[in-house]
């Protein structure tokens, strides 16, 4: 009888052990997860930010290369404008 009862202590314990086991498990997986969603957000609002910027980029690109066709063209207009002052 007695050893009954240490075998059934024993088994207790081991269940217990194994449940403990199981939980902290289970927190490590919740806080995993946890981190995964939050590493997801920060991917994806880092990502619209560098959308925007190549956007900003883009834009300023643009702007700047119709800048610096106006001033070659008006740089050409003056050349030409001086060689006929001087073929006077």
């Amino acid at each position: 009888m007695q050893d009954v009862l240490v075998e059934y202590n024993i088994v207790k314990l081991e269940v217990e052990y194994v449940r403990h086991c199981v939980y902290k498990t289970e927190d490590h997986l919740v806080l995993l997860e946890k981190q995964r969603l939050e590493l997801e957000s920060a991917i994806k609002d880092r990502l619209e930010l560098v959308a925007a910027h190549r956007h900003r980029l883009t834009t300023q690109k643009r702007n700047l290369e119709s800048e610096r066709m106006r001033l070659s063209m008006e740089l050409k207009d003056r050349l030409a404008q001086i060689d006929r002052l001087r073929n006077r």
